[in-house]
């Protein structure tokens, strides 16, 4: 124990010293810097950086620029950049057809093919309707059961279940879509048409942006109420014929070489919506237009240029630094995810990862979530020590969440995650350059800067597996209110951050600051407490909140 204790207060003495040491740094050149990287970045020019999009590569150039003024050296596979190959919709040929008995089915108006579909086929043959498709051996459940000569046929499957789709349906384990086309496969499928006879239950999306495998035959979704046969032998023409759009996208990767054994990983990454659009993130319900991104993430990507330039100066050279500018983080950690797993620099010598995410709207709390703090024993001694401008730290365990560290954490690296927190601008065209809080965003860097300093002479950080919540325990929830929560609040309650335009929480005149306390009788505490309230509900529920504004408490009613 003692021996513990004094090495707390060495690091913490260490720490603090460093933390002075970092104020040294020239805070005018530094936020002037920032102001510059982020006006560009955010500008209208740029159109949102959407990646694989013209503004991405201007972005890219941009970051290029700056990462060969510092000097760093290039590590990606041409130069500083890494390229890497996306999915992201369709292009449905002419020859797409879906025909009945009575007439041609308007393609993209009364069906369309789901990303489940094989890319190209042709099936004539007879229908077989076989009600849900569910095979449920331990509840003595079978649609199949009694249907012979199954095999060729076009199988018409309800996408509801016996019971609906409500989250206590018993059939949940039974009913998802790629495991009743599985089962549809091994009865002998040439081809699945789903239908929804269920009005409490949204119909399948056509959403092939999402990293679903295709299976080997024709999988379409056909509305039933548009003269649709459903009867046993109808005669069926269906032809898919789908062609999966291939984009590119860019990594921008620079290396400072000190000579070191061990390499720290700073990564931001600096691509946004774009114009938004369905099926791109935004929460902005108007005609489309630029999604700036100012705050997300322009603001990390200046902090990681405003980084690099420091650490190629810095006296502390036992650690090189690979300095990681990633896209398509708001695809799905597209290019963080394809780094990993194409490194350009090796993995085995990767000390730890700093990531930086929307690091520019220090607000008047001065609230900073620092996430990723299991995944190395050394943070939360390092975490604790933090007092500088007032700024107040809520951490959170997990390696895993929505940025782009989880793809190093995936890799058994130790990372870190700075966050300044959501806001009412999120993924809208109004996250703009003029809301960037530029003392705060200095502040963070210099926290970053001495938490680095600090650990120079620490070797090779230990990795550890975090706590992940238990996905039993995840409700499978088929509503939302429609709200940002802000997962910096340590409060009591689910706090909300931000309000999506449009939604049932905004139809019910909820507001940024509110805090939610009840749902009914459910009482809510927390972010768990808060998605499992959420889940014994369906669309169409109304349900009583109990909502603290300010230092009133009020009810409010809201219908999912």
């Amino acid at each position: 124990m003692y021996h513990k204790n004094l090495y707390l207060i060495l690091l913490s003495t260490l720490f603090l010293w460093n933390i002075s040491k970092a104020q040294n740094l020239d805070d005018a050149q530094i936020k002037a810097n920032l102001k510059q990287h982020i006006t560009y970045l955010a500008s209208d020019k740029l159109e949102g950086r959407e990646t694989g999009k013209k503004g991405e590569q201007l972005a890219e150039k941009y970051i290029i620029e700056q990462f060969t003024k510092i000097g760093l050296t290039p590590m990606g596979t041409d130069k500083y950049v890494q390229e890497f190959p996306f999915t992201e919709g369709v292009k449905l040929g002419k020859s797409s057809e879906l025909t009945d008995e009575h007439k041609t089915h308007k393609l993209n108006v009364e069906w369309y093919p789901l990303p489940y579909s094989c890319a190209k086929g042709t099936v004539k043959g007879t229908l077989a309707n076989v009600k849900y498709g569910i095979v449920a051996p331990r509840l003595g459940y079978d649609d199949y059961k009694g249907k012979n000569d199954l095999k060729g046929k076009i199988f018409m499957i309800n996408i509801s279940s016996p019971d609906g789709m409500s989250p206590h349906s018993k059939y949940t384990d039974y009913s998802d879509l790629r495991t009743r086309i599985d089962t549809a496969i091994a009865h002998g499928a040439a081809a699945i048409i789903f239908i929804n006879s269920d009005s409490t239950v949204e119909n399948p999306k056509n959403d092939f942006t999402n990293k679903i495998s295709p299976s080997s035959i024709p999988v379409v979704f056909a509305n039933a109420n548009d003269d649709l046969c459903v009867f046993d032998n109808a005669h069926f023409t269906l032809t898919v014929d789908i062609t999966r759009l291939t984009h590119t996208g860019h990594n921008i990767i620079g290396f400072i070489d000190n000579g070191a054994k061990n390499t720290v990983v700073f990564g931001a990454h600096y691509d946004h919506l774009g114009y938004g659009g369905e099926g791109s993130g935004s929460l902005y319900r108007g005609k489309p237009a630029i999604h700036h991104g100012a705050d997300d993430n322009a603001s990390g990507t200046a902090a990681l240029i405003e980084l690099a330039r420091y650490l190629k100066t810095s006296n502390d050279r036992n650690n090189n630094y690979l300095i990681c500018a990633f896209s398509g983080e708001e695809k799905g950690l597209l290019g963080s995810n394809y780094f990993v797993k194409n490194p350009t620099y090796p993995l085995a010598k990767m000390n730890y990862m700093v990531n930086m995410d929307m690091v520019g709207r220090l607000n008047e709390t001065k609230n900073l979530s620092i996430n990723g703090v299991g995944s190395s024993p050394v943070w939360h001694s390092l975490v604790d020590t933090i007092k500088r401008d007032g700024i107040k730290v809520k951490t959170t365990e997990s390696g895993i969440g929505p940025s782009d560290y989880t793809s190093f954490y995936l890799k058994d690296i130790p990372v870190i995650f700075f966050f300044t927190g959501s806001h009412n601008d999120y993924h809208k065209p109004s996250d703009t350059e003029d809301k960037i809080n530029y003392p705060g965003e200095l502040s963070v860097m210099k926290i970053i800067i001495a938490m680095v300093n600090s650990l120079n002479t620490k070797g090779k950080l230990e990795f550890t597996k975090t706590k992940e919540e238990d996905s039993k325990e995840a409700p499978r929830f088929k509503v939302t209110m429609g709200v940002i929560p802000d997962y910096a609040f340590d409060g009591e309650g689910m706090r909300i951050d931000g309000v999506s335009d449009g939604k049932p929480a905004a139809k019910a005149g909820l507001k940024s600051g509110d805090i939610v306390t009840q749902m009914d009788d459910f009482k809510i505490t927390d972010m768990m407490s808060y998605m499992k309230a959420l889940g014994i509900h369906k669309k169409g529920d109304t349900v009583t909140l109990k909502v603290k504004r300010g230092n009133e408490m009020k009810d409010v009613k809201l219908t999912f």
